[in-house]
């Protein structure tokens, strides 16, 4: 019933079913962290710190910067979160969704060329290619497809 009351609030007008199944895996994952309590926190710079190093590889020097950047973006997330959830305002919820595409955008600019390669190939093959894989990469991250159509649907400009 909460998850549907989220997908509501948040997509009144947008039916796509791309966006719906992601935003319901994002929120689902920020959820999992949050009553994880502490330890949330840990788990979601981990969980990006770990899935994205196996993809693009960072090297010694960016290995600080990511995991700096994932505890930033969790600390972020959970104070919007706290609040979309209390207050069940569309504002609220629009600033979520703006933030997670921000956040996106923040962590691509850090990559080399090489890796943002490497991660844009990545996303699109397990969209292609397996499923399973796919959705639990959504609940983090966003196929170079999914970031513009959320773009678009959101209205998002930096």
């Amino acid at each position: 019933m909460f998850k549907k009351l989220i997908i509501f609030l948040l997509f009144p007008i947008v039916t796509l079913s791309q966006i719906e199944s992601s935003i319901k895996i994002k929120v689902a994952m920020m959820q999992n962290c949050v009553k994880k309590g502490v330890e949330g926190e840990t788990l979601f710079w981990q969980t990006k710190g770990k899935i994205t190093y196996a993809i693009v590889d960072y090297t010694e020097e960016q290995n600080p910067i990511f995991k700096d950047l994932f505890i930033n973006q969790y600390r972020e997330l959970l104070t919007i979160y706290k609040k979309m959830i209390l207050s069940e305002d569309e504002k609220d919820t629009d600033l979520y969704v703006k933030t997670l595409i921000r956040q996106e955008d923040d962590f691509r600019n850090l990559l080399t060329i090489d890796q943002l390669k490497k991660y844009s190939e990545k996303l699109t093959f397990f969209k292609k290619s397996n499923p399973q894989a796919n959705e639990s990469y959504s609940s983090l991250f966003f196929s170079d497809e999914l970031l513009a159509e959320y773009k678009t649907k959101f209205s998002y400009k930096k």
